[in-house]
């Protein structure tokens, strides 16, 4: 046996003299030393990586919402450089309480890089004085306060007197008058992460001494995006670790050898590397997208490295040399692993063609990590397999699980086999009944869409909600394209009109405008009702001149230099980008017929959130269409058969229509995070059914019936598909415990994927390969295989002693039938 062992290795040699499997096998401690070394230099890039959260880093530099909406920013200053700390005392407006924000307001005074801080310390009321306007503050100092015999009722007074200003009320007092914010703008030169996280660490420390008294809530978009970004980083390197743990535990039971588990363990960890480091150096970042790329490139490179274990395995037993093992495998299992990275690469590439960008990034860098995982396994593992003199991959004690995966799928066979067309019918009709709830899916996004509602960031954002109002701008520009043409006092009556429709709607709580000012000023001078307007053109100059005299309101933020444009800021409930988007439709209609002669805009960051709708639903039906189309073809060329290439398409359909069902049934909304699971899902189902039909176009060309063909692929590569899900399932598992509300929902929905293209492409695929009977011929496009079998058929014909491939002894052949 050993004489023809060495002479059919010799004869294997001699018939597959192949110039990459030379180059792959030539040098394998030069390979080894280069990605030791590139594995070092990458650390330094890698090492700097940083996470971020930018609501305008969604959009495309040149996208028209972003330039207006930056350009109005540039006009009229900003809403997200400003900190809140939020809270409420039953007692609020007594001596003892107002001292106490005083203090604290005194004391965040020492904060570095703030532009301005504001409290109820702070604010301004407008009175006349000999005639005139002047301001002077709500609040007296505090001997003046301490001192009044008559201080309740003066309070009393003043709270009252505040809760009708609409400039204070939800934003300094809420309206039972026992809520409060203190609000923090940070220069915005100086809004950077490290900033901000300087700004924080030294706010929550001059803060603890009053958190005893006072339920502090601290928002706002600056906290947001860097706690975001804290919790991000923590979530990031807990759940590669867990997931890494999880693999490792899964490697250990299939292989049961040290070499079993650090060989794909390692390549995968190097390819994260690798990944990360091009991330860094191309300018890019962590976000809730990007930080996803790590398990899903852990479960992905180990999945490659599993696929090609198993198979030198299985040449290994079949008493087959370490040489000839490694070039079969390379061979049989490098091209397939190639094709599964490169249509995988194409999935994920598609959505390039997205204007979300955290959506485009994210598919460019995993495409990129898809094929590095690729290369580095295709030099590292035969590399590390060919130096190693002793020892194989697999322990025999993992024949065990082998033998019990083996008999589910010859079982799994067998069903497909003589029950193919109640399968096949019975699955189609799942998949019909699920793809009715595609009909209830909804696109919907919210500012804070990634945090689950029951974290500590939302419940304190929730806190200005209930008690003061909502944090969320939605603005609209009115331009006038004159010189002073806000002055005129029946667009002035119009802007109030605009302001009485916006509280007709539940998602907007209050809302202040130039309109607002006037009739304020009006109030005070003229001690006309609260909602009246001044009547004349000059009088409302006057009221501006006045204003600017007093700097009591600054005016910079409603109307710009040149009082061509002012602006209407409406408060909103983070109601989410459907709600919004309803309404948008409706006010721009009323819009339209309030301001003929004006042009008028919807900005603020409510609005941005909105018009990611539009975006998804574009980005997602050109990636999946892209994406079919591109992977059609592939099936086309490398299958050359009608019958096939619907064959090959129709398991990976079927995990994207129950995966979108289900979501529909569940009321889960797609948004740039679940949108992402599709491109996901694609890749994971069109991984396994290639690796499936190259197996089976193989054993067909090896002159194996229909029958055997499909047994031994069930068999032999779906023990592979097996493995690399259970893998893919940890992975992604671990991600259904994240806080990150997106995570969780991409662990889970991606875990219902694997399974759903697990039953498709091992009971599905089979039986619908018996039902239409394919007929597989040897194309000249695919010389390798068609040289393979023909050398195959070579050696059973003119050595008796050996058998074909598929009738070797091996652990999974010695499963009943």
């Amino acid at each position: 046996m050993d004489l023809f062992n060495s002479a059919s290795n010799v004869d294997f040699q001699r018939h597959h003299t192949n110039p990459i499997i030379d180059f792959l096998l030539a040098r394998p401690k030069t390979y080894l030393m280069l990605m030791a070394l590139l594995g070092i230099l990458a650390l330094v890039p890698a090492w700097q990586i940083e996470a971020d959260f930018d609501l305008e880093g969604f959009y495309p530099e040149d996208a028209e919402t972003i330039v207006e909406f930056q350009r109005i920013s540039r006009e009229f200053g900003r809403d997200d450089t400003m900190i809140i700390i939020a809270f409420r005392h039953d007692s609020l407006f007594t001596p003892r309480h107002l001292i106490k924000v005083k203090q604290m307001t005194a004391a965040l005074e020492e904060l570095p890089y703030l532009e301005e801080m504001h409290s109820l310390w702070s604010l301004n009321e407008f009175v006349r004085v000999d005639g005139s306007l002047a301001s002077r503050s709500y609040l007296t100092d505090n001997s003046v306060l301490e001192s009044r015999p008559d201080s309740e009722q003066y309070l009393q007074a003043t709270m009252k007197r505040m809760l009708d200003d609409p400039f204070i009320k939800g934003r300094f007092i809420g309206s039972e008058g026992t809520a409060t914010a203190i609000y923090l703008r940070i220069d915005d030169e100086k809004n950077t992460f490290s900033n901000r996280r300087e700004i924080i660490s030294h706010m929550e420390k001059l803060l603890e001494p009053y958190r005893a008294k006072y339920d502090l809530n601290i928002t706002g978009l600056p906290y947001f995006r860097t706690q975001y970004v804290e919790t991000l980083n923590r979530e990031i390197l807990f759940y590669v670790s867990l997931a890494s743990l999880l693999i490792i535990i899964i490697l250990w039971l299939l292989f049961r050898t040290v070499l079993g588990v650090l060989l794909p363990i390692t390549i995968v960890w190097l390819t994260i590397l690798f990944v990360v480091a091009v991330l860094v150096m191309t300018g890019g970042f962590f976000e809730i997208l990007s930080s996803t790329i790590a398990p899903i490139l852990l479960c992905v490179g180990v999945a490659d490295s599993v696929h090609m274990l198993s198979k030198y395995q299985d040449l290994r037993l079949e008493n087959k040399s370490k040489d000839r093992s490694l070039r079969e495998t390379i061979l049989i299992l490098g091209s397939a692993t190639l094709l599964t990275s490169v249509t995988t690469a194409i999935g994920f590439l598609t959505l390039m063609t997205s204007n979300v960008m955290p959506m485009r990034r994210f598919g460019i860098y995993t495409a990129i990590g898809v094929i590095v995982a690729f290369v580095v396994t295709m030099f590292v593992l035969p590399s590390v397999l060919k130096i190693l003199k002793n020892g194989t991959p697999v322990e025999d004690k993992s024949r065990i699980f082998f033998r019990k995966i083996g008999s589910l799928l010859s079982s799994t066979n067998r069903t497909a086999r003589l029950h193919s067309r109640k399968v096949v019918i019975i699955t189609l009709t799942v998949t019909i009944i699920f793809s009715l709830g595609i009909t209830q899916l909804r696109t919907n996004s919210r500012v804070f869409d990634d945090i689950g509602e029951r974290s500590e960031l939302i419940q304190q954002s929730r806190f200005l909600d209930k008690h003061l109002a909502p944090q969320f701008p939605l603005e609209i520009i009115v331009d006038t394209d004159r010189e002073d043409g806000i002055y005129d006092p029946d667009l002035v009556r119009r802007i109030q009109m605009l302001q009485e429709h916006l509280n007709t709607y539940e998602e907007i709580e209050q809302s202040v405008s130039f309109a607002t000012l006037m009739s304020r000023i009006d109030h005070v001078m003229r001690d006309t009702p609260l909602d009246s307007l001044p009547d004349s053109r000059s009088l409302i100059a006057q009221y501006d001149l006045l204003l600017e005299m007093t700097g009591g309101v600054s005016l910079s933020a409603l109307n710009d230099f040149e009082n061509r444009q002012t602006r209407i800021i409406a408060q909103a409930y983070d109601a989410g980008s459907y709600r919004i988007n309803q309404m948008r439709n409706d006010l721009e209609s009323y819009l339209d017929e309030l301001f003929p002669e004006e042009s008028v805009m919807l900005t603020g960051s409510t609005i941005l959130s909105a018009d990611l709708t539009g975006n998804i639903v574009k980005a997602l039906t050109w990636s999946i269409g892209l994406a079919f189309l591109f992977i059609s073809v592939i099936m086309a060329l490398l299958f050359r058969n009608a019958k096939l290439v619907l064959i090959s398409l129709l398991p990976n359909l079927i995990p994207l229509l129950i995966t979108a069902g289900f979501m529909g049934f569940a009321g889960i909304d797609i948004r740039p995070s679940t949108a992402v699971i599709f491109t996901i899902a694609f890749g994971i189902a069109v991984d396994d059914s290639i690796h499936y039909l190259a197996r089976f176009r193989m054993e067909t060309l090896r002159g194996a019936s229909l029958h055997q063909a499909v047994k031994n692929t069930t068999i032999h590569t779906g023990r592979a598909i097996v493995l690399t899900s259970l893998i893919l399932i940890a992975g992604f598992g671990v991600l259904g415990t994240s806080s990150f509300e997106s995570n969780m929902l991409m662990g889970l929905l991606t875990c219902l994927t694997i399974i759903t293209a697990l039953v498709a492409d091992l009971l599905f695929l089979p039986a619908l390969i018996y039902w239409m009977n394919p007929d597989i011929t040897i194309r000249g496009a695919f010389s390798s295989d068609a040289q393979l079998s023909s050398d195959t058929l070579y050696r059973v014909t003119s050595m008796n002693q050996e058998q074909p491939f598929a009738l070797r002894s091996s652990p999974i052949d010695q499963n009943p039938r």
